[in-house]
């Protein structure tokens, strides 16, 4: 009787701190079984995230909470936080109206539930029920228009992320959504700190300034593809100072005078110490082809802590470029310079001298790199993936410099080599043994690759291929990678030299143990 009166006398406050430190659910489902005050507590913190995974749970959800049931507890209200993007077109909007009755909801995902149209997203934000959310996702909801976009600003005024990208169901622009519901959203939801609008046709400089001018405390911008110009860039840059992370890649409209004038090369008041931009971390201007070298020393400049850096297809980028990448030093972990092919081995070798914590790094058609870039990248003691796609300078040499420091072994995880003819198996042989950790190995259109025994660990092709893409593709993933590493270590040392012998006598030198680091490398490389 003493016990039992002990547990009542135990504040709430205190049982929820207690119970929240109990990971699995069957330990807080035995406390729940204790009494009643016990089980009020345990159960709400049960239902705070329900666990649905799979559509019988979905099911089981619907039925356990269906208006007219008699419950013992309130489970709707228990709710703060919903993710239902697993169970992607299972979810239909009457199902979805249920969640009208959580009054306390703080965070909806609905990534993917394609079968969502304006008609269930309205009743649930209907009736109030949506007044503390801060976080919703909607992406890759095709069918939803601005009318769902309008009632999110006129109930959640607390709304601090809004994930609108679509990009899964359809390769054309998004048309559904425009600005007039965005600039809404500005307005209403001024406390914003993420938004995303990928692939937004009709999303110009109107919904860009709003933002800017109405959510000075954004910290993450996702305008990929949107009608956006220069003018739209300057606002951001102007009011945005707490941005963290910004993406506008494919926006082929803008020029480099959207950073070179803009508030990127302003010169801070003398008592300010730091530049304006130094929490930029992430920083995705893929497609942008008219970027300068001198836009991104500015970039730079602003932003010296820069973590991701996206430069895909911007084909001016230069050495000069690439050299003032360089000063972000330890700060940059990720790098994409695909396709910009004027960039050479000596401003390749600098970034692997300053850039000492670079985790990926991916050079793919970038033609003027040789063995001497990947002979320094290789010394890199974090590098995690490396892509030399269509690098066609690429030798054994390159390979064999991958295999020479012990650190790789336990880093390197993903290679894409595709398009590097030069290579020999011999080569990729000792790669893929060496490095133990390695998931992912892409060789198509690799000559050496094309023999049947070694094409049976490869992956299968994507559908969409042609016959000659489907006779050149060679990817090694997950199981393949560890099937191919397990064929090269059943072959005897006879086999080897028979099957796969050194084809060239500068990879001899590997075999021989003779010196080959980057300095000896290098002056056998033509500059």
């Amino acid at each position: 009787m003493a016990t039992k009166n002990r547990t009542k006398d135990v504040p709430p406050e205190l049982l929820i701190q207690i119970f929240a430190n109990l990971l699995h659910p069957l330990d807080l489902l035995q406390c729940a079984l204790t009494c009643k005050a016990w089980s009020y507590r345990a159960l709400e913190i049960l239902w705070i995230k329900p666990p649905i995974a799979h559509p019988y749970s979905w099911d089981l959800f619907c039925q356990t909470t269906k208006p007219g049931n008699i419950t013992l507890f309130p489970y709707l209200s228990f709710i703060r936080r919903i993710n239902l993007s697993t169970l992607s077109v299972a979810i239909l909007d009457d199902q979805l109206s249920q969640l009208s009755k959580c009054d306390r909801l703080e965070r909806i995902t609905l990534s993917g539930c394609s079968n969502l149209t304006d008609l269930g997203l309205l009743k649930l934000l209907d009736h109030g029920a949506c007044e503390n959310l801060v976080s919703l996702d909607l992406s890759d909801i095709t069918t939803i228009s601005d009318l769902t976009i309008l009632k999110v600003a006129e109930q959640c005024p607390r709304l601090q992320g809004l994930n609108l990208n679509m990009h899964k169901d359809t390769q054309d622009r998004f048309t559904r959504i425009t600005d007039a519901s965005i600039v809404k959203i500005a307005k209403s939801c001024r406390g914003l700190r993420r938004i995303k609008l990928s692939n937004f046709a009709h999303v110009s400089d109107t919904s860009a300034i709003a933002l800017a001018h109405h959510c000075p405390g954004l910290t993450e911008i996702d305008l990929m593809s949107c009608s956006i110009t220069n003018t739209a860039v300057h606002e951001i840059f102007l009011n945005c100072r707490e941005l963290k992370e910004f993406r506008i890649n494919q926006c082929s409209a803008l020029s480099p005078a959207a950073f070179t004038q803009s508030a990127l090369s302003s010169i801070p008041p003398p008592r300010i110490q730091t530049q304006y931009f130094e929490q930029l971390r992430l920083l995705d201007l893929t497609g942008v082809v008219m970027l300068t070298d001198e836009a991104i020393q500015k970039i730079v400049c602003a932003a010296p802590k820069i973590r991701n850096l996206v430069l895909n297809k911007c084909y001016s980028i230069s050495d000069a470029g690439l050299l003032a990448i360089c000063e972000l030093g330890r700060y940059l972990h990720y790098l994409h310079l695909g396709h910009c092919s004027r960039i050479t081995d000596f401003s390749v070798v600098q970034l692997a001298k300053n850039c000492t914590r670079l985790r990926y790094l991916d050079l793919a058609s970038c033609s003027q790199i040789t063995d001497r870039s990947v002979t320094e990248l290789a010394t890199l003691p974090k590098l995690k993936r490396i892509g030399l796609v269509k690098c066609t300078n690429i030798t054994d040499q390159s390979i064999y410099a991958l295999t020479s420091h012990i650190r790789i072994a336990t880093t390197l995880e993903r290679v894409h080599l595709s398009y590097c003819s030069n290579l020999s198996v011999r080569a990729v042989m000792q790669l893929v043994t060496f490095c133990h950790r390695l998931t992912h190995l892409s060789l198509t259109h690799v000559p050496a690759f094309l023999d049947t025994e070694l094409q049976k660990f490869c992956r299968e092709p994507p559908r969409d291929f042609t016959g000659p893409q489907i006779r050149d593709f060679c990817v090694f993933s997950g199981k393949g990678v560890r099937e191919l590493r397990h064929f090269f270590h059943s072959l005897s040392h006879e086999e080897r030299e028979v099957r796969y012998p050194f084809p060239s006598p500068i990879n001899t030198a590997y075999r021989r143990g003779e010196d080959t680091s980057a300095t000896r490398l290098s002056e056998r490389t033509p500059q």
